[in-house]
């Protein structure tokens, strides 16, 4: 008596394998996200470090951060931002607090990670991350930019 074999899957057996790929895009994408968050966090915060650059470069040459299009820091009116680049793909940069000695670097996110908080830089370089995003600064261990 000859038997048939059969070479297909049965249906338990897709079954099996699309909930394990779905297990497995259940941990794994998460994680993607938290990776993909870090990254832009990190590119925005070198961006911010370039901006804090560019403050002490302005302030070595004028003796103030907000020294005017005439360069001269006794000039009233002279808290004019300096121009530069303030949108990004996932960030916008603002300056905030900027006067002959002192400045704030901000970035808010925007997008898909609009929650994640603000990252700050100021022109002592102290570095801060609202990460629970609650618009202060105060909270424990938001005082650097290396948690989450």
């Amino acid at each position: 008596m000859k038997t048939e074999t059969s070479s297909g899957f049965t249906l338990i057996e897709l079954l099996m394998v699309v909930a394990v790929i779905a297990i497995l895009a259940a941990i794994a994408y998460p994680s993607y996200r938290l990776q993909v968050q870090q990254a832009r966090r990190a590119e925005i915060q070198g961006e911010l470090m370039a901006l804090a650059q560019y403050f002490e470069r302005r302030y070595s040459e004028t003796g103030c951060y907000d020294a005017g299009p005439d360069n001269d820091c006794t000039t009233a009116g002279d808290a004019a931002p300096p121009r530069f680049r303030t949108n990004f793909d996932y960030y916008d940069v603002s300056v905030g607090n900027l006067g002959a000695n002192t400045y704030t670097l901000r970035a808010t996110p925007k997008g898909p990670q609009s929650d994640t908080g603000s990252v700050f830089v100021d022109q002592a370089q102290r570095r801060s991350w609202d990460e629970n995003n609650d618009g202060d600064i105060d909270d424990p261990g938001e005082d650097n930019w290396h948690r989450g």
